[in-house]
């Protein structure tokens, strides 16, 4: 997934002029690209996650669309005070991108794990979460990001991930995708635990039990219906 990103931005950023991508002390084999074809659209603050933010807000406040992107807690914790005040507050056009969901970056400890960061920024008005399934969803919602109104925090795991998503289905923020019909079962997903109710479901089917996924990839707005 965030190889889709680093890919699918420069992409848009080659046809949209308005486009900038920032980061947080991060980019090492993975922003040269884009940092060289775009240099004057391309800043790494630095260990300065709350300076990101500010930045990012007053570049989103002169008609900019920015790409924040760092590890999760530091995109989300570090600068929450931030986030809420320069971004919500201000409705800006502002997409931050976490990167390590859950557990992905075990082995670094506790400071980089990110189980918090849905329940804190579901809080925050004006907030849109989207966590992704897998690098197709992800570059469907890319695309979708553009002209997407106001801030949004994308949640993704750290890569490798297996391709679980039906190309035939659509896909729209906001809006749950429901695989199979079922009827013993629902199984709800989020981000990557779409491919461990998959394969939980075809595990279900050797028992006889049949089962429904409903997968919301947009955590916030809620589907309700």
């Amino acid at each position: 997934m965030r190889t889709t990103f680093v890919n699918t931005l420069t992409e848009l950023a080659r046809k949209d002029e308005r486009i900038f991508l920032i980061t947080a002390d991060m980019g090492f084999s993975v922003f040269e690209g884009f940092r060289e074809e775009f240099p004057d659209r391309f800043l790494n603050t630095g260990i300065a996650e709350q300076n990101t933010i500010g930045i990012a807000a007053g570049l989103a406040l002169s008609n900019k669309i920015v790409y924040a992107y760092s590890i999760i807690p530091f995109i989300t914790m570090r600068c929450f005070e931030q986030i809420r005040l320069d971004l919500a507050y201000n409705n800006t056009n502002v997409k931050l991108v976490g990167v390590g969901a859950g557990f992905t970056y075990g082995p670094m400890g506790s400071s980089h794990h990110a189980i918090e960061d849905i329940a804190i920024m579901r809080t925050i008005p004006n907030m849109t979460i989207v966590a992704p399934a897998d690098a197709e969803e992800m570059k469907r919602l890319m695309y979708q990001t553009l002209d997407y109104e106001g801030p949004i925090y994308i949640r993704i795991a750290k890569g490798y991930d297996p391709i679980v998503t039906d190309p035939d289905l659509p896909f729209e923020i906001g809006k749950a995708i429901i695989y199979g019909s079922g009827k013993d079962v629902l199984l709800i997903t989020t981000g990557i635990t779409l491919g461990i109710a998959k394969e939980v479901s075809t595990k279900l089917q050797e028992k006889n039990i049949t089962s429904t996924i409903l997968h919301m990839h947009t955590i916030k707005p809620f589907d309700k219906d």
